[in-house]
């Protein structure tokens, strides 16, 4: 349960570093690669100009749950 916790919150802050924490290295790297991808697309469009805190907030959220539930695949 400690180990979901720690995945969760890393993931929280910095999305894959949940995941990375687990050893799920490759699972991480797409994660990060895609959180940070959506915002930079979105914001070159100009299609999240206004609304881009609730993606960030959406996109962290969704990694620290996916962080979590991975977690206990590997125990």
């Amino acid at each position: 349960m400690k180990r979901s916790t720690i995945a969760f919150l890393l993931s929280l802050v910095l999305p894959g570093a949940g995941l990375w924490y687990c050893g799920w290295r490759k699972l991480a790297l797409a994660n990060f690669l895609l959180a940070v991808g959506i915002p930079i697309g979105g914001l070159s469009t100009g299609f999240l100009s206004e609304h881009i805190h609730w993606v960030l907030l959406a996109i962290a959220a969704g990694s620290a749950g996916f962080a979590h539930s991975m977690s206990g695949s590997r125990e």
